[in-house]
């Protein structure tokens, strides 16, 4: 009964991290590369490579980079982190090529700063999810993981401290303009994570506290 338990605590995980990753690549692919928003992030590197390597999909520049941080992830974070952010991440890659080159994806408004906002949300949103249930959609974030593991620094900061230089990049590479508006995207996606990871693990143990009193009422 406890290996069935575990089984299907695990598929949850998975079916989780599955949504939140979805989540990702549709914020990215309808609303920040089709608007050259380099919000920060390994995608937001990519979207600056692509522009100069455009033979490289933003999806493989990802998956490329990842590849390079998984060992990180499996040393400094752990196993549990490291194979479900790996899944995460190679997810991530599928379903933005899947958007990208199989529904291609547009812009779903071309106004930067509308593009901004519903952007961030969905992604960090996204980003929010896989990080409640100890996984990351790789890149930066596990920079960001490890960072917040070994400081007192919450998740929210950790993200706007490693993606601040990709958002200098992405400014010299798609100008002042384009550059204040990922400096937006970043700060909005490190408060909307923070959020997101709050509301769930509020609700985490709220059910745990319910599952403790059944169990007591049972007894």
């Amino acid at each position: 009964m406890k290996k069935n338990n575990n089984l299907l605590s695990i598929i949850r995980d998975y079916i989780i991290i599955t949504i939140g990753v979805i989540l990702v690549a549709f914020g990215i692919q309808y609303f920040y590369a089709p608007n050259e928003i380099a919000g920060g992030g390994l995608s937001g590197l990519a979207l600056v490579i692509s522009n100069f390597v455009p033979v490289l999909s933003v999806g493989t520049i990802i998956f490329l980079g990842n590849l390079i941080l998984f060992a990180i992830a499996f040393i400094l974070v752990g196993g549990d982190f490291g194979m479900k952010t790996i899944y995460a991440s190679f997810a991530l890659s599928f379903v933005m090529d899947f958007m990208e080159k199989v529904m291609h994806s547009v812009a779903l408004t071309n106004n930067l700063l509308l593009a901004v906002v519903m952007g961030t949300v969905v992604i960090a949103a996204g980003i929010g999810i896989t990080f409640a249930i100890n996984a990351s959609t790789g890149g930066t974030d596990i920079l960001a993981k490890i960072l917040n593991k070994y400081s007192t620094i919450n998740l929210g900061i950790s993200l706007l401290l490693v993606d601040l230089a990709v958002v200098i990049c992405g400014a010299l590479t798609f100008g002042l303009d384009k550059g204040f508006y990922s400096l937006l995207a970043v700060v909005m996606n490190g408060l909307v994570v923070d959020r997101v990871i709050i509301m769930i693990e509020k609700k985490q143990k709220e059910k745990a506290n319910l599952n403790s009193e059944e169990e007591k009422f049972a007894v």
